[in-house]
């Protein structure tokens, strides 16, 4: 989505294939790279199509998806298998209806950037996880641009939706908050994290990071 609001149905769409194609990897990847213990009770803020939520499965205790949009939340419980039980609520990224310290963890994947206010958004994430818990993210990088994007498909022969989608991404971050990852990282450590670790992700183009949270 280009706003933090309501899609239409042709955006459900969008963020539905671009998470089933290469971009899914890459939120594999930021998974992998949070290392969550089996049994967390885990947040994804901004969810869309709930990947992050299907991703952690039943390895966790709980995994609540929350996003702005009521069609986005009705296309993520559609997509979950029968039976499960994962809860997907409706909820603003700057005012989290969830009471302090409720999780273990809380991420949001392609969220931030679209904040009138990053760092405020890090300190939402950081509230509702426990001391000594950890908050994540992923974001585009300051080297993210549409010349960037197609420069990277180009030597990679990616075609066809991957390299829409990819172009695509890139737009819509030229039109907001683009950091390295030491400026996301800096603004980690001002909204209350600590030992925070940001790394590059599909050639530099996207950040993705973790800190612990220290309030309590």
């Amino acid at each position: 989505m280009e706003e933090w609001g309501e899609p239409g149905p042709a955006d459900v769409a969008y963020q539905s294939q671009a998470q089933a194609g290469g971009f899914g990897h890459t939120l594999a990847s930021l998974v992998k790279f949070l290392d969550l213990p089996n049994g967390a009770r885990v947040l994804d803020v901004g969810t869309g199509p709930g990947l992050v939520v299907r991703l952690l499965g039943e390895r966790m205790a709980l995994v609540v998806g929350v996003d702005a949009s009521a069609e986005m939340l009705r296309h993520a419980r559609s997509l979950s298998a029968p039976g499960a039980c994962a809860p997907f609520v409706a909820g603003d990224a700057l005012r989290l209806p969830f009471a302090d310290a409720s999780f273990d963890a809380a991420v949001a994947t392609n969220l931030l950037f679209l904040l009138p206010d990053p760092r405020a958004g890090l300190r939402e994430l950081a509230r509702v996880t426990r001391p000594g818990g950890l908050a994540g993210w992923l974001n585009p990088s300051d080297a993210l641009s549409r010349a960037a994007a197609a420069e990277f498909c180009d030597g990679r022969g990616m075609t066809g939706f991957p390299r829409f989608s990819l172009i695509n991404y890139a737009r819509i971050a030229e039109g907001h908050h683009r950091f390295s990852g030491e400026a996301w990282a800096e603004l980690a450590r001002d909204a209350g994290l600590a030992d925070v670790v940001t790394e590059g992700r599909g050639g530099g183009l996207m950040t993705i990071g973790k800190g612990i949270v220290t309030h309590g």
